[in-house]
């Protein structure tokens, strides 16, 4: 493993989970940090939940500017990169959702100001003008609701102020990507404040295409607006309007290892060249076109008024409207046309619109030395439309050096509708002045209406043979499903000092039932079950060092039935044979198991050091009859298998043998065992109007499998990634000025491998943003 020394280093100063911190000069103590994660506004140190609570200041030190990149500040969360936003997925604890079905939500919600969004693709914004954002790690389902059965990441942007002012913030890097963001902010009369927020974001891409040009690149830009009412003394009003316009030429994934290749994939280093397949391999070689773009709109409207006797009502109304499209070259070959034992496979497009309406009612209660509460109504409906096209071209020899070419094309249009409604409580009962008992239900009962269509003769080219499912089979699916579910958590708070809380807590989380409406889905799919979650938790949450530190110790064991997820599953009938198609499916058990610690110490006025690790153990309790990897053998646990034509273990006279292996023990994707990350910041005291400061960030993981199947061919290597800082800060905050670079070591790393779709032996990876070492520099201007 390499920088052992480095990583000892990090461990015995306890590095942070946190990679960015605020200028020095503006950081007098360890703050008190308010979260929401209760619906309350509550002291971090309080709250019986584990929280990770990052703040606006914290995300732009450390140049964190979406989503996606919480990975690097929060030792719980990893994230998978697909061929799309819509296929990628967040974890929590080694649980998230990695489907390519819109019939499926993610495990992981995330929220914006208070507005649950429908699908992850959503939710992966640019982090602009941020005032926190909480990962709430570990089943959520009580107070946050919808697909909340592994965690909640909360978004909440900055407020607006009456006293006039603003912020620009410009950054560039040597490997040409721009941005500036820009916000203004101030009362237009005494009880009207506004903020309006814009930014632009430029990047060519990190991925060199040998047929031209770089991939994996965006231009991004967006507005926001808020205005705060407040009528009167008791009453807010607060109003958001939001656009955001993202295009990417992404996602093309690179080929990592042709040693195992067989039949024509034997070829296909040479198709490539002059790119050289490796492990470390961040090179294409690609011709069809390759995006990912999409525009979103959004509206919000959060009242809340405070009655004389202290209740306060609150009522957050929204609405978003997404538009997604995309396309991935497959075949990763630059040719318009097929070689020969090839697939040319350029077209693998879509589109998406989503449109989503939320509504909740909230009454809470004062707060008070015996009991007090929270109770509220939420209503939740989703509309998703997705049409999809894909093509294929694929030359054969037949014999003498004459070939035969098939060409195969076809067309979904699918439809996921969800309707939630939800009534919910959450109380605290003091049994005594250091003892509170607390707990809470909901109620939920949700539809999913589904519609799916695909005619084998609506091609995309005449004389093309059809393509998706059985072929000449069409698909028609038009029905809907309902279930209803009562979720809840109870538990335990005790001060065990005035700096010392404890709590033990139980959880069940919830996540609705689902459907598979890919473009391959089978023509008898039924909607699969409902993922359930069940969540202990013990934790300690301490203030330490005479307020100069905190440290926050978490313990959890949770179990997932009826885990919600992709896999290869056969299927068929007496007509057609058996078949295996990679399907959403329920994926039997699963469970994690694990400790976080987080740490915070300020030894000196000018000193922060913060620490944070994660030991998960994220494993499959029961999976049988599951794919075999590529290659798998019957000594690693591939055996023949038994089944009848619908793909169930049975003694039927025609059934039929099949290779399977049992997962049960094996681990989740992309779920490390370890985890830590961390950082050191100090400032320097200069007699000059400014101060300099230095910082030095770094994160490690271990290894990691990222294909559910445990092929050991998608195994990653622990790592470690460090990055530097330095620069110069105003004494009175007016502006900050930054140097940095990013991956110092140059340590190569990916964020998913996989065995290729198309070529049979070959493993593909997705390489990130910083793959390898790049220098840049930002600067911030406060007015």
């Amino acid at each position: 493993m390499k920088h052992t020394g480095l990583l000892r280093g990090c461990a015995a100063i306890g590095l942070s989970a946190m990679l960015g911190l605020p200028a020095m000069a503006q950081i007098n103590e360890v703050d008190e940090i308010i979260v929401t994660a209760t619906k309350r506004a509550e002291s971090l140190q309080d709250v019986p939940v584990a929280v990770t609570a990052i703040s606006g200041e914290v995300l732009l030190d450390a140049g964190i500017g979406s989503v996606q990149n919480l990975e690097a500040i929060a030792p719980s969360v990893t994230f998978t990169q697909s061929s799309n936003d819509q296929n990628n997925s967040v974890n929590i604890r080694g649980v998230g959702t990695s489907v390519f079905s819109q019939g499926v939500e993610s495990s992981v919600s995330i929220v914006l100001d208070e507005v649950v969004l429908a699908r992850q693709g959503i939710g992966f914004q640019d982090l602009i003008d941020v005032e926190q954002v909480e990962v709430l790690r570990g089943p959520q389902s009580t107070l946050f609701g919808k697909n909340a059965s592994a965690g909640v990441i909360s978004v909440t942007t900055a407020a607006p102020e009456q006293e006039f002012g603003g912020r620009l913030d410009l950054n560039a890097t040597e490997d040409g990507e721009y941005g500036v963001a820009g916000t203004v902010t101030g009362g237009v009369s005494d009880n009207v404040a506004t903020r309006l927020t814009g930014y632009y974001r430029d990047f060519d891409g990190h991925i060199d295409n040998a047929n031209g040009g770089e991939l994996n690149g965006f231009q991004n830009w967006g507005l926001r607006g808020k205005a705060l009412f407040t009528p009167s003394a008791n009453t807010s009003i607060e109003l958001i309007a939001d656009y955001r316009d993202s295009e990417q030429n992404c996602c093309i994934y690179t080929v990592r290892d042709v040693s195992g290749a067989q039949g024509a994939a034997v070829g296909l280093a040479g198709l490539i060249a002059p790119v050289v397949p490796g492990l470390e391999n961040a090179d294409a070689n690609v011709g069809a076109p390759v995006f990912n773009n999409s525009d979103q709109w959004g509206l919000s409207a959060k009242i809340e008024h405070e009655f004389d006797n202290g209740f306060t009502f609150t009522s957050v109304t929204g609405y978003r409207d997404f538009d997604f499209e995309n396309n991935l070259d497959v075949d990763n070959l630059p040719f318009d046309e097929p070689r020969l034992g090839f697939i040319t496979f350029n077209i693998n497009s879509g589109d998406t619109r989503v449109k989503t309406f939320t509504q909740e009612l909230r009454l809470t209660s004062p707060t008070s030395d015996t009991f007090d509460y929270v109770v509220g109504a939420f209503a939740y409906q989703s509309l998703i439309d997705r049409d999809f096209r894909r093509r294929f071209e694929i030359l054969i020899p037949v014999g003498g050096g004459n070939t035969f070419q098939i060409n195969q094309s076809g067309q979904l249009a699918a439809e996921a509708d969800t309707v939630n409604l939800a009534v919910f409580g959450s109380a605290n009962w003091h049994l005594t002045e250091d003892t509170t008992l607390f707990g809470g239900l909901r109620l939920l009962n949700e539809e999913l209406t589904y519609n799916a269509q695909r005619d084998p003769t609506n091609t995309l080219v005449a004389g093309d043979l059809s393509f998706g499912g059985v072929p000449g089979t069409p698909l028609n699916l038009d029905d809907d499903v309902s279930d209803t579910a009562l979720t809840g958590e109870i538990g335990l708070r005790h001060s065990i000092s005035d700096n010392v809380q404890g709590y033990i807590r139980y959880a069940r989380g919830y996540k609705g039932r689902a459907v598979d409406v890919t473009f391959g889905a089978a023509t008898d799919v039924e909607p699969i079950e409902a993922e359930e979650s069940d969540a202990f938790e013990a934790g300690l949450k301490s203030t330490i060092l005479d307020g100069r530190g905190t440290l926050n110790l978490a313990l959890f064991h949770t179990e997932y039935s009826n885990f919600q997820e992709q896999a290869t599953v056969l299927t068929g009938n007496n007509d057609t044979g058996l078949n295996a198609e990679v399907l959403l499916t329920n994926v039997g058990t699963v469970e994690t198991t694990g400790a976080e610690l987080d740490f915070l110490f300020r030894p000196t006025d000018h000193t922060l050091i913060q620490g944070g690790l994660a030991y998960i153990e994220a494993d499959i309790a029961e999976f049988e009859n599951a794919d075999c990897f590529f290659g798998q053998t019957e000594a690693e646990g591939c055996l023949p298998v038994t089944l009848n034509d619908n793909g169930t273990p049975g003694d039927a006279s025609d059934d039929t043998v099949v290779n399977l292996q049992d997962l049960s023990g094996g681990r989740l994707p992309n779920s490390p065992r370890f985890r830590v990350s961390g950082l050191l910041r100090q400032s320097f005291p200069m007699e000059t109007s400014f101060d300099a400061f230095g910082q030095v960030s770094a994160r490690y993981q271990s290894s990691t499998l990222f294909a559910l199947n445990n092929d050991p061919r998608t195994e990653q290597d622990g790592f470690a990634i460090v990055n530097l800082a330095a620069g110069l800060e105003d004494d009175d905050g007016r502006w900050t000025a930054t140097v940095f670079v990013n991956n110092v070591f140059d340590q190569f790393y990916t964020s998913n491998i996989f065995g290729d779709p198309l070529y049979g032996g070959v493993t593909s990876h997705y390489v990130p943003r910083d793959f390898g070492r790049y220098f840049g520099g930002r600067l911030s201007v406060n007015f």
